[in-house]
């Protein structure tokens, strides 16, 4: 595979190196730059304690004399600006600083592997990787820092100071995976902090900007400063809120875009209480995906999740409780993630809420005080109980029990519908969120009908009165199933009259119709007898009035 070599700015200098033919992929050699550092002059300095200090042979003093036109050489002005060049600085190695580790992360040092924890010093070069879950925030010695993010594989190849510690030289080797930078501003010094991919180096002296090496293209977004990106063919300039993506094929970097905007993220809460997360957003234009991040500060020196999605929605593995930053950027159509929009999140899922179990959902009740069960999780929790009456949020009953006892019937509850929830309590920590209510619906039993009673020539059916605004449905029947009832009707009085039935037996049952419009539960079913009237004796004695002549 040909690889182009990066040509890049340095001081607004152009470094061009030449391209070659290498069997595998390979990485764009950059050889030493040339730069120079500029010194301010104190009073006591001279070429020669100069050199002593800073150059990396003492005798170079003559050569510094010489390059700045110095005429006394033991003595120059105070405030007078050197000339040094960067070649001839003495190097002096510095370690890295891991700030945060989230996951698993590791460190490769010749040949020996070690896991890396928050604290710990590194000494280039060592190669750094991380996990499918994992990250690891890096602090450099002159304050600039460094994200890795997950799936990421990084060399340090050098970390280095020179000139009092003013001036600091970072090369960094992106194999794959993506960086997050942001590069304390080196102004005049002569400085570089520079990372490279297979197929571009970013080169940057004071900026905030992210790298991703993949799929044989680096991607580089510019935040802040700007980032000079460029090969044989071409080189851009890309400026903060640009991105340009370098694929290293033989072509130029492309010309740099627009960032995407940041998402808005309004709509979010800021208190979850379930997880997994899953947090729905407003779509972006011009997104084709979605990064997340969670992190526990703003700062996200470490990333408890990092997820991308073509759906707007934050999602995450199971995390801790707790206070959180999310931070969402949508993704174009050629992989640049655009300008993040971050949202306060607190977290309160545990203890987890427990299964209700009875009342069943919508259950009908006859009595006036269920039978609460729930799934139950630990035998030293306690869980809270509340009965909320129709749409209200105002409990009427709300009590605190032991695991596996059952709530006092405190009271009777009236007939109508409530929903119930219940909470855990787990010793040390507190209570949980609640779970989700659940409805239930207490009835009064269905009337029972007294025995029919004639009332001028009709048989009337009367039944106990059960609440103001209530209204009954009836049924008659030959059979106890009622597949066919005689009489089906519904009345506003709790009495019925019924005409014309022929003698026989009969099956009739009641139930309530609430103010609501719910239908009770079916009164037991009663029975009554329609008998044969007596024959009539008058037409046999009429019979007989010829014999009374």
């Amino acid at each position: 595979m040909s690889i182009w070599l990066t040509r890049f700015h340095v001081h607004g200098k152009r470094f061009l190196s030449k391209a070659f033919l290498l069997p595998c992929l390979s990485f764009v050699a950059i050889p030493a730059l040339g730069a120079d550092y500029f010194y301010t002059v104190k009073p006591g300095d001279h070429p020669w304690n100069l050199a002593e200090r800073f150059l990396t042979r003492p005798e170079m003093g003559l050569q510094l004399r010489a390059i700045n036109k110095i005429p006394d050489d033991r003595r120059i002005q105070p405030g007078v600006k050197l000339r040094i060049p960067m070649a001839w600085l003495k190097l002096t190695p510095v370690q890295v600083k891991v700030l945060a580790v989230s996951g698993s992360a590791t460190a490769v040092a010749g040949g020996t592997a070690s896991a890396l924890v928050q604290g710990m010093l590194l000494t280039p070069p060592l190669t750094l990787l991380t996990g499918d879950l994992g990250s690891v925030s890096l602090l450099f010695a002159d304050g600039s820092r460094v994200l890795m993010r997950a799936r990421s594989e990084v060399q340090i190849k050098q970390a280095h100071q020179q000139a009092m510690n003013r001036v600091n030289l970072v090369e960094l080797v992106l194999s794959k995976g993506s960086l997050e930078s942001q590069i304390i501003p080196m102004g005049d010094s002569g400085g570089r902090f520079e990372i490279r991919t297979p197929a571009a180096v970013a080169a940057v002296r004071g900026t905030e900007f992210r790298v991703t090496a993949e799929d044989g293209e680096a991607r580089t977004e510019v935040l802040s400063g700007r980032v000079s990106v460029a090969n044989l063919v071409g080189e851009v300039l890309a400026q903060g809120g640009q991105g340009s993506v370098a694929r290293g094929n033989g072509l130029p970097p492309d010309e740099p875009v627009r960032l995407l905007a940041a998402p808005n993220l309004s709509g979010l809460s800021n208190r979850v209480e379930r997880l997994p997360l899953d947090l729905p957003f407003e779509a972006l234009a011009g997104a084709t995906g979605y990064r997340t991040q969670i992190a526990p500060t703003a700062a996200f020196d470490s990333l408890l999740s990092d997820e991308i999605d073509t759906v707007p929605r934050v999602r995450s593995r199971d995390i801790e409780d707790g206070t959180y930053v999310i931070r969402v950027r949508g993704v174009d159509a050629q992989g640049l993630e655009g300008w993040s929009a971050q949202h306060s999140l607190t977290l309160h899922a545990r203890p987890e809420p427990p299964l209700l179990m009875a009342p069943a959902p919508e259950a009908v009740l006859v009595s006036s005080w269920p039978t609460f069960r729930w799934t139950l999780a630990d035998p030293n929790w306690h869980y809270r109980l509340q009965v909320m009456a129709g749409d209200s949020m105002t409990a009427v009953v709300d009590q605190t029990v032991r695991s596996g006892e059952q709530p006092v019937a405190a009271q009777d509850l009236a007939p109508g519908h409530y929903r119930w929830r219940v909470a855990a309590i787990q010793p040390g920590k507190g209570q949980g969120p609640w779970g989700d209510m659940q409805g239930f619906r207490r009835v009064l039993p269905g009337p029972g009908v007294e025995a029919p009673q004639s009332v001028d020539g009709l048989l009337v059916l009367r039944w106990a009165n059960q609440e103001s605004g209530e209204t009954y449905h009836l049924q008659l029947a030959k059979a106890s199933d009622f597949l066919t009832p005689l009489v089906d009707v519904k009345v506003d009085q709790p009495q019925h009259s019924l005409k014309d039935l022929v003698p026989g037996a009969y099956y009739v049952r009641v139930r309530t119709i609430g103010a609501d419009g719910f239908t009770g539960l079916w009164g037991a079913v009663q029975t009554f007898e329609v008998v044969e009237p007596e024959a009539s004796r008058w037409p046999l004695l009429l019979l007989l009035i010829p014999l009374l002549g």
